[in-house]
């Protein structure tokens, strides 16, 4: 009988090469979850997150912020993972269109929710995505989770009567655009024979009550779907007539990659769409998992969440990481800092999802130094033994003491060199990793080389799409024909009436 070789990268990937301990290869299984903690520039993605991307074999779901960072294994995700086999799908959720040209997720956020659990868990996913946005904009943490919950009641309620009806994203839009006046959702969902009992009522306690609770409830609702009123963002994500959905569970079957592109804007947060994205991907790859005949993903699926808690803050992550690593299911994310993840989750779920993540990876140039002296402690002390030799009028004398040392104080953990990170694996002694960056070697020559490409091909796919200037022109056009522009006639004041300097000419 033929055997084959081994591969490792069958069971996992390379994380680097041990410096302390000396010469030793790392490699991150895949029912192992990995935390990565780097601040901006760090290297997290070219050092770890692209490499592991790229050597999956898998179906993956990648969470991005900067277009280099797609383009930079797009290509090569496409490619078969052995000769002779089809070429891998990707679809790309592209809601602000810096990738034009690339494959697109086509997204419905009303599918499915006629089931009222998959509304409810849609409509949390949503809301999980505004807490980051209303933290950073002052509230109270307590206050945001709040806001957040009651948020989840009002979008379940719209996004299942919806679907109980056959509405598309555009009547839950109207809604949205005026919750305390809609009345169609709530007699929807006390009318409708398959609409879930008393969520009417849950409706009716969120958007009555206190002027300010209502009103803010209201401007969280609004937040979490602020992006699909943008008429081009709408455009782009959903489907329209002639431009179906994405079959995720077929995508998924054959290896290929679903990539979230967002990006840090306090003004346009792609945070709920991208998160209420993820948790259906991963709700699919779950799926698929539970019908296979082996009772598990295999070759497993590959969850890489890039500036997870600004992107994606999963509210399910920390049941997926304790529960589906099991079933193929395999986690990587990767924040800045440690208060980051305290901002999105709270202390106790980000905590918990500390505890329940197998590997650490932390560079260093981090100014959170309440974060490293909490990995000094984890590390503890390691007693060494002394001996004393002392040559006095008594002669020659010798005593031994023993002394705890830290292994790693916080400033050495702050001083870890570029390419290298402190790994924290399990019951092991920590290790200083040395990491091989992705675009190091003759592939990673070949790899600049495609990312260059791509980004030639972007470029062109960007300049095709039209100009602001001509759009405005037609709207002029549109208002001149239609007598919707001021008068010739018409005079305006300045704002400032004729106060001198206020205007000059």
């Amino acid at each position: 009988m033929r055997r084959h070789a081994f591969d490792p990268t069958d069971v996992g990937w390379r994380l680097g090469r041990s410096r302390v301990p000396h010469g030793v290869e790392l490699w991150c299984r895949y029912d192992r979850t990995t935390g990565v903690y780097g601040e901006q520039g760090s290297g997290k993605t070219l050092d770890l997150l692209a490499p592991a991307l790229l050597a999956h074999r898998g179906a993956a779901l990648a969470t991005l912020t900067k277009l280099d960072d797609l383009l930079l294994t797009a290509g090569r995700r496409q490619q078969p993972p052995h000769a002779g086999n089809p070429p891998r799908p990707i679809a790309v959720l592209d809601p602000f269109g810096a990738a034009p040209g690339l494959p697109e997720l086509v997204w419905d956020p009303i599918a499915g929710c006629v089931d009222p659990q998959t509304a409810e868990r849609r409509a949390k996913a949503f809301a999980a995505g505004t807490i980051t946005g209303a933290v950073t904009g002052g509230r109270q943490d307590n206050a945001a989770r709040f806001y957040a919950a009651e948020t989840a009641k009002v979008l379940q309620g719209f996004l299942h009567a919806a679907a109980l009806t056959g509405r598309t994203l555009e009547h839950v839009l109207e809604w949205v655009a005026n919750p305390v006046a809609a009345e169609q959702p709530a007699e929807i969902l006390q009318q409708h024979l398959h609409a879930a009992r008393f969520w009417d009522g849950l409706l009716a306690g969120a958007l009555h009550g206190s002027p300010d609770t209502v009103g803010n409830t209201v401007t969280t609702v609004q937040q979490a779907m602020a992006l699909f009123f943008q008429p081009e963002i709408r455009a782009r994500c959903v489907p329209s007539p002639g431009r179906s959905a994405t079959d995720l569970a077929d995508l998924i079957a054959r290896q290929g990659t679903v990539y979230l592109l967002g990006r840090e804007d306090p003004y346009a947060s792609a945070a709920p769409l991208m998160t209420a994205v993820a948790e259906h991907v991963l709700d699919t790859a779950l799926r698929a998992a539970t019908t296979s005949p082996h009772g598990r993903l295999t070759p497993c699926f590959l969850a890489c969440l890039d500036e997870l808690p600004s992107t994606t803050p999963l509210p399910t992550l920390r049941v997926r990481m304790a529960n589906e690593r099991a079933l193929g299911l395999s986690f990587i994310y990767a924040a800045q800092t440690w208060k980051q993840m305290v901002v999105s989750y709270g202390e106790d779920e980000a905590r918990s999802l500390f505890g329940l993540t197998n590997n650490l990876v932390v560079f260093g140039g981090g100014k959170d130094i309440h974060f490293y002296r909490e990995l000094s402690d984890l590390l503890d002390d390691v007693r060494i033994s002394r001996q004393t030799v002392t040559d006095g009028p008594g002669g020659v004398g010798t005593s031994r003491s023993g002394e705890d040392v830290r292994v790693l104080r916080p400033g050495d953990i702050r001083r870890i060199r570029e390419r290298h990170a402190l790994v924290i694996a399990g019951n092991a002694p920590p290790i200083i990793a040395r990491l091989q960056r992705c675009f190091d070697g003759k592939d990673g020559e070949q790899l600049k080389q495609e990312l260059d490409a791509a980004r030639a091909e972007v470029n062109r796919a960007r300049a095709d799409s039209s100009d602001v200037r001509e759009r405005t022109a037609a709207a002029l056009a549109y208002a001149r024909d239609h007598r919707l522009g001021p008068r010739q006639d018409e005079h305006i004041e300045p704002p400032f009436g004729s106060l001198p300097g206020a205007w000059s000419s």
